[in-house]
C-alpha cells in the first residue's frame, strides 16, 4: 500500500485551457444545471456550440430553466469526452432571443453532429423557432478531469 499513490488531490488530472476547450467543442451535448424557486438544483441534458470562441446553450421561453435562468443566471455545464475527459464550465448564462445567432448556433450545432443535406435543413427547421432562445454563458471557471493521466 505504501508504493501506491493516494487519488484524494486530483490536480495531477488536470487539463490545460486548450484540450478542456476541446471537451467541450466535441462533447455530443452538455448537461446545464439551474436552481428552483425553491432552491432545489436540476441539472438537463441540452445541445450547446462554440462560437468565435464563446460558449453557447439553448433552451426555449417556455422551460423552467429559462424562467431560473432569467431570475438568477448562475449555472454550470458538463462535458464528456470518453477517452479524453470531461469539462464543468462554472459560469452565468446571458439569455437571448436574436434570429440571426439563433440560425448560427443551429447551424454550429448542425456542424458537430455532422447533421448534413437535407437532414440538416430538416432539424433546422423543427429548431428554428420564435420561442427558441440561446444563451452565451460567461465562464467564470473550467474544472477538468484529463482522463488520458490515469494509470492503473
Amino acid at each position: 500500500m505504501a508504493d501506491q499513490e493516494a487519488w484524494e488531490d486530483l490536480g495531477m488530472f488536470d487539463m490545460n485551457d486548450a484540450d478542456a476547450w476541446q471537451v467541450i467543442a466535441d462533447a455530443p451535448g452538455c448537461s446545464v444545471t439551474f436552481a428552483r424557486k425553491d432552491g432545489q438544483t436540476i441539472g438537463v441534458w441540452v445541445s450547446h456550440a462554440v462560437i468565435d470562441g464563446g460558449l453557447y446553450v439553448t433552451t426555449t421561453a417556455n422551460r423552467p430553466k429559462t424562467r431560473a435562468w432569467e431570475r438568477d443566471p448562475r449555472m454550470s455545464a458538463c462535458f464528456a469526452v470518453p477517452g479524453l475527459g470531461s469539462v464543468t464550465v462554472v459560469g452565468r448564462v446571458e439569455l437571448g432571443e436574436q434570429p440571426a445567432l439563433r440560425r448560427k448556433f443551429l447551424e454550429a450545432v448542425c456542424d458537430r453532429l455532422d447533421i448534413v443535406g437535407d437532414a440538416r435543413e430538416s432539424w433546422i427547421g423543427k429548431m428554428d423557432t420564435e420561442g427558441r432562445v440561446i444563451g452565451k454563458v460567461a465562464v467564470d471557471k473550467l474544472i477538468t478531469f484529463d482522463e488520458r493521466k490515469l494509470e492503473y
